[in-house]
């Protein structure tokens, strides 16, 4: 008896990441390279896709992105009751990879704490801008291509790890990330 499913976009990216699990094959790649980044912003909302405007921190959290205008704002928001039951980790993970447009953590901040998943920094309009970066709880692995394509970086990218200039050969260079 031969068995025959339609699988719908969701479902199939369901499953595949099920069989990666399973398999210990190769990280799975972002569903949605090109899907547009909705970010909750001073009660708003900011496509990150086509920019930051005013935010200078933005963390993506399981429950979704939040952005802030000034790190006080982002400190303030965490410290909250509503702001720490978002950035809670679905896994292993009790800090996330923090990414800085500048040397010495300075510029604009990215903060991931999404797992098991290739984060094309394109969509959060971070592509080639990191500068100093510090690693959380998970290591990470940096690649120059989109889903984990090209180059991978060679520095520090241990749990821990707090690195305040990337270097010559790599600033400005990193277009995605996975965190173990």
């Amino acid at each position: 008896m031969k068995w025959l499913f339609r699988l719908g976009p969701v479902t199939a990216v369901v499953l595949s990441a099920m069989l990666v699990g399973f398999t210990g094959s190769v990280p799975l790649a972002s569903a949605a390279p090109n899907a547009p980044i909705i970010a909750s912003y001073n009660g708003g909302t900011l496509n990150l896709s086509q920019g930051w405007g005013s935010a200078t921190v933005c963390d993506v959290t399981g429950a979704g992105t939040y952005c802030f205008a000034s790190q006080a704002a982002y400190e303030a928001w965490q410290s909250s009751a509503t702001g720490q039951s978002l950035v809670q980790p679905l896994t292993s993970c009790s800090s996330s990879l923090k990414l800085y447009e500048n040397i010495n953590y300075g510029g604009d901040e990215l903060i991931l704490s999404t797992t098991l998943l290739w984060i094309n920094l394109s969509a959060y309009s971070f592509a080639d801008e990191a500068s100093s970066y510090q690693v959380g709880a998970c290591s990470i692995i940096m690649t120059d291509g989109t889903n984990g394509s090209g180059n991978v970086y060679p520095g520090a990218t241990s749990a821990g790890s707090d690195v305040s200039w990337i270097g010559a050969a790599w600033n400005d260079r990193v277009q995605s990330v996975y965190i173990n």
